[in-house]
């Protein structure tokens, strides 16, 4: 009876014909992929030491659910990976996927709790060269590269050769914001693929704090404070710009009405009613580059007269909430808790906004913050930064700031599988 030939295979052997030979040895090129696959299932961990990553991340993040009326609550408990049911040989043999079940424990809260255990599914298990076995065929995971989020400064150049400069917040999780300064040299923003407004609007949203056009000119600006000494200060306060509302004095027969608004320059007639009007002194903007201030005075009074021609009032912070609704949502009446709603969960859920811990490292060095990296939602304050960074990018002197080349390899990077699997 004849028997089948089988071909067998010298072992490979390796020859090197250089003069120096080499001192390090050849890195796991898998390692990456195995260190961090083991990260995101964490099977040899107990679950009271588990991180909060990979599976045990995502069921924290998704649980608890709670009914419409708050009366039952699902909490989520624990998770555990079982062992496999067939051998890598027989998933490729029998065309099936090599995997773990994943059970994990549930808490249904009612009058009388309950907790059973829950199958889920089974995991792919990663063999030793970062290979999966899927239905029988082995299949790997292709790390590629991505635009990390964070903050990217880059610079416009017009057909004018008028040069301009762009600001992009990426989050990790959630919408894109834009800003630029626009033709009329005012800054606006964009949530996604929504119209243009103005970006004052925003801050005005994100923090109840800057109310008034006062508040936010003294936070791009320096002010001081002029004495008022008569006639002889009139020559003084023309030109200036107002850090405040100048109004008149109590006692005075016309106390409280406002001579220059916040942001406003103060002419000769102006000023020698401000000489005659019986204040002590005032408060006015400091110095005055002709980059930057404008930039800000345009955008408030955009702001002003956006807000006027809806309500008739000054922009406040209510009326910014309303403004983004009607931007987000057009066509839905607006209401000021719709508003509400609306702007906590598109910037201040992590369930729907986050930065992640890249974007908001790459923010705080950027703009020279020192947030906690577990703050992984948008503040005022990282706003208020994006737009002085604009500033002084406009501020041609300033050799400290500089554009972003968002293709450098510095600001994109590799997306593990832990990652791409949650």
């Amino acid at each position: 009876m004849a028997t089948s030939a089988v071909r067998r295979l010298q072992p490979t052997e390796i020859r090197a014909f250089g003069s120096n030979r080499s001192s390090h040895s050849i890195p796991d090129l898998t390692e990456i992929q195995t260190r961090f696959y083991d990260a995101f299932l964490q099977h040899d961990v107990p679950h009271s030491k588990r991180k909060d990553q990979g599976i045990e991340g995502v069921l924290q993040e998704i649980f608890p659910i709670e009914s419409y009326d708050k009366t039952v609550r699902l909490e989520y408990v624990r998770y555990e990976l079982g062992k496999p049911r067939y051998a890598p040989d027989e998933c490729r043999q029998l065309r099936l996927t090599y995997g773990r079940p994943l059970r994990v424990w549930l808490r249904l809260i009612r009058e009388q709790p309950i907790e059973e255990e829950v199958y889920l599914g089974d995991v792919p298990i990663m063999m030793g060269g970062g290979e999966f076995i899927i239905n029988g065929a082995e299949r790997v995971v292709v790390s590629q590269l991505h635009r990390s989020p964070g903050i990217d400064f880059v610079a416009d150049t017009e057909s004018t050769d008028r040069k301009t400069y762009n600001c992009r917040i990426i989050p990790e999780r959630g919408s894109w914001i834009e800003l630029n300064i626009s033709k009329k040299d005012t800054l606006q923003v964009r949530i996604d693929q929504s119209g243009k407004f103005s970006a004052l609007t925003l801050l005005r949203a994100m923090d109840p704090k800057l109310n008034s056009d006062a508040d936010i000119l003294k936070l791009f600006n320096k002010t001081k404070v002029e004495k008022v000494a008569g006639g002889r200060s009139v020559a003084k306060l023309e030109g200036k710009i107002a850090a405040d509302d100048i109004v008149y004095p109590k006692g005075s027969d016309r106390a409280g009405e406002i001579i220059v608004e916040a942001g406003c320059t103060i002419s000769r007639d102006k000023s020698e009613l401000i000489c005659t009007s019986g204040l002590k002194a005032v408060e006015v903007i400091e110095g005055n580059k002709p980059n930057r201030l404008p930039l800000i005075e345009n955008s408030l009074r955009e702001d002003a007269d956006e807000a006027r021609k809806r309500t008739a009032v000054a922009p406040s912070h209510q009326d910014a909430l309303i403004r983004i609704y009607q931007r987000l949502r057009p066509g839905n009446p607006a209401a000021l808790d719709k508003a509400i709603t609306l702007f906590d969960e598109k910037f201040k859920d992590t369930n729907r906004y986050r930065l992640g811990r890249v974007g908001r490292f790459r923010i705080n060095r950027k703009l020279g913050l020192s947030v906690p990296e577990t703050e992984m939602t948008l503040r005022a304050d990282d706003l208020v930064a994006a737009i002085r960074y604009i500033l002084e990018l406009m501020d041609s002197d300033n050799e400290s700031v500089e554009v972003d080349d968002i293709d450098h390899l510095g600001n994109r990077r590799l997306r593990t599988i832990d990652e791409l699997a949650s």
